[in-house]
């Protein structure tokens, strides 16, 4: 066993709101506007979550409703904060971003 403690940090995130990744070279200035329906899912989940509804439902069917990428999971993690996050692909890359949901 090693002595290591995870320190959560909020994600950093472009003007856009995709969060930083140097995967995001690899897209495409068409791909980079499809992947921004990720950041706007897991605002929904969160938003969903507030007002007492089902985070995971509510981000996997705004993605799933979107066009131009495909979904490799939607999960909530039970982190010191429940934290809703998610994994698409565009194109050939892959994405993954969440939000606490505090």
């Amino acid at each position: 066993n090693l002595p290591i403690e995870v320190v959560a940090q909020p994600t950093v995130r472009d003007t856009d709101g995709l969060a930083l990744s140097s995967r995001n070279v690899f897209l495409s200035p068409a791909e980079r506007a499809i992947a921004l329906a990720l950041p706007r899912a897991l605002a929904a989940g969160a938003a969903a979550h507030r007002s007492g509804g089902d985070p995971v439902a509510v981000a996997r069917s705004a993605l799933e409703a979107e066009r131009g990428f495909t979904v490799d999971y939607v999960a909530l993690a039970d982190f010191a904060v429940p934290t809703l996050a998610a994994a698409v692909r565009v194109g050939g890359t892959r994405l993954i971003d969440n939000i606490p949901l505090s």
